[in-house]
């Protein structure tokens, strides 16, 4: 349940989605994996299984669905999936309130892609490192006539590190608009991202930092983010908090803005799978073109992974 300060009450589903997923023993430590998951609509948007735009418009339609091959030499991925830029962003958990209207992702917006035909490799971990790769190939329609011929028409790699409560990450992605760029066409869409969280007896601290080149297939824009978080456990129960800070750049002054917010969220734990939270978020976004916009929204919530 959210409420807006124009107040206008909405029932929100946030994010809610069910899969299923499996696998089965090859021999010679090998194993067969699979994952099917798709969006749930359980408000009033006329159908429970449908579409779903992707981050900025980038992609859409189901969650990640794939089959692949795990063993000790890692683990390949083919199907539709998140690219490692956005798997090494999630993996860092500065998330604190995820899901919610203080996530990072809500406050400020990564450039993450669910990607349709995906190739990715997952490395093992080496002394608390893992490594990721993505290619993703047929995906530039405008390279001369020579449609979707390429392998890595967009690519992504990442890195992740886990040990003594620290978590940490960097991730890279490369993704062309084809003949879908602004003002021209055969962009490349370049993204960088590093964050980390470390986690010290109740409390744990966050922070990200990303930049975007070339930004929404912009040639003259690039795009500039960071997002501070934090929490404080006591019981069954935490404060969750988050800074963000973002802005968008363009030679075109119709476009770029900048974008500031904070948000503080309280949930309570009835078990590892069943929370509740009240949440309160206020953004200001200031236009290169146009008045300012302030949002501020409050959120009553329950989350249940089963």
């Amino acid at each position: 349940l959210t409420i807006s300060v124009s107040k206008v009450w909405k029932v929100n589903s946030r994010t809610s989605r069910i899969g299923f997923k499996g696998s089965e023993d090859l021999g010679n430590g090998l194993k067969a994996i699979w994952k099917l998951e798709n969006t749930v609509r359980i408000t009033d948007t006329g159908s429970t299984f449908g579409s779903h735009n992707g981050a900025r418009g980038h992609w859409g339609s189901a969650r990640n669905a794939y089959v692949g091959l795990a063993s000790d030499w890692g683990t390949v991925l083919v199907g539709r999936h998140d690219t490692p830029y956005k798997m090494a962003f999630y993996s860092t958990g500065i998330d604190m309130l995820g899901d919610s209207i203080i996530d990072a992702n809500s406050m400020y917006g990564i450039v993450e892609v669910r990607a349709d035909n995906a190739i990715a490799y997952v490395s093992p971990n080496f002394s608390g490192f893992t490594f990721l790769a993505a290619a993703i190939p047929g995906e530039d329609n405008d390279d001369g006539g020579d449609a979707r011929d390429g392998l890595a028409d967009h690519y992504s790699f990442g890195a992740i590190y886990k040990g003594g409560g620290l978590k940490a990450s960097l991730g890279y992605a490369n993704y062309n608009s084809g003949s879908g760029g602004i003002g021209d066409t055969d962009i490349d869409q370049k993204v960088a991202q590093a964050s980390a969280s470390f986690t010290f007896g109740a409390f744990k601290i966050g922070g990200s930092y990303e930049y975007t080149d070339n930004y929404v297939f912009d040639d003259d824009a690039e795009y500039n983010a960071w997002a501070v978080t934090g929490q404080w456990k006591f019981g069954n129960s935490a404060i969750n908090g988050v800074y963000v800070d973002s802005n968008y750049n363009s030679e075109d002054d119709t476009r770029g803005e900048e974008k500031d917010g904070w948000g503080v969220g309280l949930e309570h734990n009835f078990s590892k799978r069943s929370k509740i939270y009240a949440a309160y978020a206020s953004a200001t976004v200031e236009p290169d073109n146009g008045s300012d916009d302030d949002n501020d929204v409050f959120s009553l919530g329950m989350i249940h992974i089963f």
